[in-house]
């Protein structure tokens, strides 16, 4: 079963599919305060405690929320930039 993006309202999942349109997919950070900024930047709430979602070892976002600025082509890949925080959502008003 293919990864799926976590940020709210993202249909968007790691498949080969998508792999070819150029979507790439990058995970929580581990270190403390990065990880701490992207749970805030995806704004994502637990349902029954109104906590603040915390994403299991799989969890990841789609390169839809990032700016195209914030990557940089590593062998043939394309990676985050040191530091980058998610900035591309469609939240609900």
């Amino acid at each position: 079963m293919p990864k799926a993006c976590s940020a709210i309202n993202c249909p968007n999942r790691d498949t080969r599919e998508n792999r070819a349109r150029g979507l790439s997919f990058h995970s929580f950070p581990k270190a403390h305060e990065p990880r701490k900024r992207w749970l805030l930047a995806v704004k994502r709430i637990e349902p029954g405690s109104r906590k603040l979602w915390i994403p299991g070892a799989g969890a990841c976002l789609c390169s839809e929320h990032f700016t195209q600025d914030e990557f940089e082509m590593y062998g043939g890949q394309k990676r985050l930039k040191a530091g980058v925080i998610p900035s591309v959502f469609s939240f609900k008003v």
